[in-house]
């Protein structure tokens, strides 16, 4: 750890390079904090990114106006300099605020003292103060030292990720699954993981729980599981488990158990995606993400890729570009004619295809006669050039047409 002149240590090195992702509640998640109580509360305080760890111990005229303290960085301190001194105890703190760090903690050691100034500074800056008792400043800096080498560890693993959703190749999906998680067996199944809303605990707080779960699975499951592995994929957490080649029975009863296990663990959401052969474990990994998206917009606590029926069919077409591509051609053809001709096609069509086809329904949602639907939908036939399809046809085109915007779990 390297010192700069006399005022503060810094927790630098090549890992910084990288782009972090760790937040002041996995900061304040370390052992050296052994009892933490908030001082000033900021909305999200918790999930501020921190980019650095630097110890405060000399006064600002000292330091040229803090200059040495990046923002984004979380500052541990006991303000012995300051010791008796609330003025000096006040200007030091501001300084830091207005220095944009994203979060400090005063140790107790010497009873700092913080005014309502500087409250009020942290409270407008969004800036969140700690009071703690735990280890010495030294220790916090290289525990948060380890934890940006393993998060600089998990963004590797990250990109060998990203690299195996973007395509489909079976020998690099093999290739990639070993790599991170030592998989050979027969199967594997993704479950994706992310704490619930209201809980703003440290993503690797939960990394460490889902590892000790995993673990512990294995162990139970050892004449069906081959390997098991948990990392932080961008927000969220992946478990993965290699199967050997299990009876179906007995893969249902230990993919139960394990879903129960981690929801045992903490408060979080689950996506779970079907177990695959190893070649196609993207798509397990896939369908995992998506049912977790469904999880957190619906706020169940657990969503299978199995149970989404046609949201899944909706997010597995996700995956096509020229899907895509030919449902917006047609959604553009519609509404270029209501530009033209001050028509309202695109709507009416969008409605039926919400109401699954049921005209009623659609014109109930659109506050017009059901004859009004089905004129427009002879317009709208005319327009895509189908003017004599029949309308439960054509009902089905328009299902695919506006399939992501009948879809919220689509929707950014």
């Amino acid at each position: 750890m390297a010192q700069d002149g006399d005022s503060s240590y810094h927790v630098r090195d090549r890992f910084r390079k990288e782009l972090l992702v760790i937040t002041v509640a996995d900061i304040l998640a370390l052992p050296a904090f052994e009892q933490v109580q908030p001082l000033v509360l900021c909305e999200g305080a918790e999930l501020r990114e921190v980019h650095n760890v630097g110890i405060l111990d000399c006064a600002p005229d000292k330091d040229g106006g803090y200059e040495s303290y990046i923002p984004g960085e979380f500052i541990v301190t006991n303000l012995g300099f300051a010791h008796d001194d609330p003025e000096l105890s006040e200007r030091s703190l501001l300084v830091l605020i207005a220095r944009g760090v994203s979060g400090i903690a005063l140790k107790k050691a010497y009873r700092p003292i913080v005014s309502d100034r500087v409250r009020a500074a942290s409270e407008a800056a969004g800036v969140p103060m700690y009071l703690y008792d735990g280890g010495y400043h030294e220790v916090v800096a290289y525990q948060a030292l380890d934890l940006i080498r393993r998060d600089s560890e998990q963004s590797d693993k990250g990109r060998i990720m990203d690299g195996l959703l973007s395509g489909h190749d079976p020998h690099a999906a093999r290739a990639a699954l070993y790599e991170l998680a030592g998989a050979t067996g027969s199967t594997v199944q993704c479950i994706a993981a992310s704490p619930k809303a209201d809980d703003e605990c440290s993503l690797y707080a939960m990394l460490d729980a889902m590892t000790v779960v995993l673990a512990e699975f294995k162990r139970d499951w050892d004449d069906v599981v081959e390997a098991v592995f948990a990392f932080r994929y961008h927000g969220a957490l992946l478990a993965l488990v290699s199967y050997a080649q299990p009876p179906a029975g007995v893969r249902t009863r230990s993919e139960s158990d394990l879903t129960m296990r981690l929801l045992a663990a903490g408060q979080v959401h689950l996506g779970v995606g079907e177990e695959t052969p190893l070649s196609d474990g993207d798509m397990s990994v896939r369908e995992a993400l998506a049912a977790l998206k469904t999880a957190q917009v619906e706020g169940d606590r657990v969503v299978c890729w199995a149970d989404l029926h046609h949201d899944a069919f909706r997010a597995a077409a996700n995956e096509g570009r020229l899907f895509w591509r030919t449902a917006a051609l047609h959604r553009a053809l519609l509404e270029e004619h209501d530009d033209l001709h001050g028509t309202e096609l695109a709507a009416t069509a969008e409605a039926v295809a919400r109401a699954y086809g049921d005209l009623r329904l659609a014109a109930e949602a659109l506050h017009q006669h059901p004859n009004t639907v089905r004129y427009r939908l002879r317009k709208a036939k005319d327009v895509l050039g189908m003017p004599d399809s029949p309308d439960r046809e054509f009902a089905f085109l328009l299902g695919l047409v506006y399939l992501d915007y009948t879809n919220p779990l689509l929707q950014p």
